[in-house]
């Protein structure tokens, strides 16, 4: 059944003009790369994990650049964690899971996960879910440049 699925989902990701490639990993029976949206360097990782038989994971992440990084901590201590705290809020309402790395204290690197069950999957839902981990990497993206001061773009090292 995995390989059905994957299969499939590999079709929709070439369908939508978001595949960019498939590769080894050793956690994952199939793991995809898309690029959402296309030509823009913004990578979203399609995962089948091999510990799971039923699911299959979309994720991303997103590195803050430099400038963005010593914006968020230049601030007062006060504002950063309120800053955080609104951002923590607002991800947690939200369908897809999400982590702050190394953490809170040091905020780095932002990582996206929405996990998907094949009992239910369609190219609706999982195109949805595509969706969803990219507008969580624009949300972290339009609020660095934000608190920096930029006017426009989302052009931010992109983690994969």
């Amino acid at each position: 059944m995995k390989e059905e699925v994957a299969r499939k989902v590999r079709e929709w990701l070439v369908e939508e003009g978001i595949y960019k490639d498939r590769i080894t990993d050793e956690n994952a029976d199939y793991h995809f790369i898309a690029e959402v949206p296309p030509d823009s360097r913004q990578y979203i990782d399609v995962l089948f994990p091999k510990n799971r038989y039923d699911m299959v994971v979309v994720a991303s992440g997103i590195k803050l650049a430099d400038e963005h990084y010593r914006s968020l901590m230049s601030m007062s201590s006060e504002r950063r964690n309120e800053l955080l705290w609104e951002m923590r809020f607002t991800l947690l309402f939200l369908p897809t899971g999400f982590q702050i790395l190394p953490n809170v204290n040091d905020p780095q690197l932002f990582q996206f996960t929405r996990e998907l069950y094949f009992d239910g999957l369609n190219k609706n839902i999982f195109m949805d879910a595509v969706k969803q981990v990219h507008r969580c990497k624009l949300y972290v993206i339009w609020k660095m440049q934000k608190i920096s001061g930029e006017k426009g773009g989302h052009d931010l090292p992109m983690y994969r």
